[in-house]
């Protein structure tokens, strides 16, 4: 057993605290020691456990500050960011066709193929048949002319027919 030279005024209150918790002095003493070890105190510079909490406290703040910082720089822009691109996206998807439509509009072009198929026929046998007339049609009107020339230019000293025959080719097609 060793003795500890102490005031005797720390003595009597470390008697009365012992006395208060049912503890004898060695065993307060060495119950203390552990706690300070055990919690990496120095109770020279350690503060009170008040301050401690209000220095606790101050650092949750900080904590907490930094959160809502970030919350406002970074979370809210990039959630309403991320709302307007889910709108923009929800408005395209209503402009888009579905498989049903497609398949729809497939085929409405391949009924249209169809009937094209069907009268591009007819439109080729028409047209050279257009054709025809209008040779026919081309030739008579030279006919006409040519003698209309001779009519009026009966010995052909104008030249009016070689001039005709200029106008409409040597074939006689203008």
């Amino acid at each position: 057993m060793k003795t500890v030279g102490i005031p005797e005024a720390v003595h009597a209150r470390l008697k009365r605290y012992c006395a208060r918790h049912g503890l004898g002095l060695g065993e307060c003493i060495a119950a203390s020691l552990t706690y300070f070890e055990k919690h990496g105190l120095n109770p020279v510079t350690h503060e009170s456990p008040a301050a401690e909490m209000n220095r606790l406290i101050k650092r949750v703040d900080q904590v907490i500050a930094f959160i809502r910082k970030q919350e406002s720089d970074l979370l809210r822009p990039m959630t309403e960011a991320v709302s307007l691109s889910e709108a923009r996206i929800e408005q395209s998807l209503d402009t888009v066709a579905t498989a049903q439509q497609l398949q729809l509009l497939e085929e409405h072009l391949a009924n249209l193929v169809r009937q094209l198929n069907t009268v591009l026929p007819a439109a080729a046998a028409a047209r050279a048949a257009t054709e025809r007339l209008l040779e026919a049609h081309a030739r008579r009107e030279l006919e006409a002319l040519q003698l209309l020339g001779r009519l009026v230019d009966a010995k052909n000293k104008s030249g009016f027919l070689q001039d005709l025959a200029k106008l409409y080719g040597e074939g006689g097609q203008p």
